[in-house]
C-alpha cells in the first residue's frame, strides 16, 4: 500500500516528475534567432559591433519564445543561436545527424510517451518530448529550436535544405521549403546582388577581349 506517494513499509518516496514539456518552435523562428543573434553571421555581415534586436521586439515578432519563458538576457539568445548555427553549416547528412544528437543531449531532451485525451473509442498516445523544468534559459531556447529541427526534418529528411547564404559577406542561415530544394541564399537580396556581380564581371570581361 502507498499513501501520499510513500510505501508504508518504507520504501524511497517516489520520484516526482518535474520535467516540462518542450514546444518545437515555428521553423522561421529558429532562422531568424540564428540569424539576428549568432555570431558568425553578424562577424561575417560586419555587425558584430551592432546593437541586438532588443529582447522585447524580437519575441513581439516571434510570440512562440514566451513558451519558454522569458530569457534571462540576450546572452540566452546568443548562446542558443551559435550552438545551431552549425547545424545549416554541416557539409553532410551524418554530420548534420551528428551535430543534433549532442545538442539533443546538452538541451537535456528526452522522448517520452504520453497518454492524451480519451474519446469513447480511443485512448489516445503520443511522444513528447521533455527538459527538466529548472532548465536554463538558454537551454529552453536551445530544446525548442533543435525540436523544431528535428521536427522538420523528419518531414523533409533532405539535410541538404538547411544551409548557409553563399552570398558575400553572408552567413545568414535558411531552411529550403521550395519544391525544387536548389535553393542557395539566404534571401532575393543576396541572390540578386550575386547576380548582379556575375553580370558585371562577365561585361568587363567582354570589353576587354573586344
Amino acid at each position: 500500500m502507498r499513501d501520499g506517494g510513500v510505501s508504508q513499509k518504507g520504501a524511497e518516496p517516489m520520484a516526482q516528475d518535474v520535467s516540462r514539456t518542450v514546444e518545437a518552435f515555428p521553423i522561421d523562428l529558429v532562422v531568424d534567432l540564428v540569424n539576428e543573434w549568432g555570431t558568425v553571421p553578424r562577424a561575417v555581415a560586419g555587425e558584430s559591433d551592432e546593437a541586438y534586436p532588443t529582447l522585447a521586439e524580437f519575441i513581439a515578432a516571434h510570440p512562440a519564445l514566451r513558451a519558454v519563458g522569458s530569457p534571462h538576457a540576450e546572452g540566452d539568445l546568443v548562446a542558443a543561436a551559435d550552438r545551431l548555427h552549425p547545424v545549416f553549416a554541416a557539409a553532410d547528412a551524418a554530420s548534420t545527424a551528428a551535430l543534433l544528437n549532442e545538442l539533443v543531449d546538452d538541451a537535456a531532451l528526452a522522448l517520452r510517451l504520453e497518454a492524451g485525451g480519451e474519446t469513447s473509442e480511443l485512448a489516445l498516445v503520443h511522444a513528447a518530448w521533455r527538459q527538466a523544468g529548472d532548465a536554463s534559459g538558454s537551454t529552453r531556447v536551445l530544446g525548442s529550436a533543435v525540436v523544431a529541427l528535428v521536427d522538420w526534418l523528419r518531414d523533409e529528411p533532405d539535410a541538404d535544405r538547411l544551409g548557409i547564404c553563399e552570398g558575400d559577406a553572408c552567413a545568414d542561415v535558411y531552411v529550403d521549403a521550395s519544391p525544387a530544394g536548389r535553393r542557395r541564399f539566404c534571401s532575393l537580396t543576396c541572390q540578386n546582388r550575386v547576380r548582379t556581380r556575375a553580370y558585371r564581371a562577365q561585361q568587363r570581361a567582354a570589353a576587354t577581349r573586344s
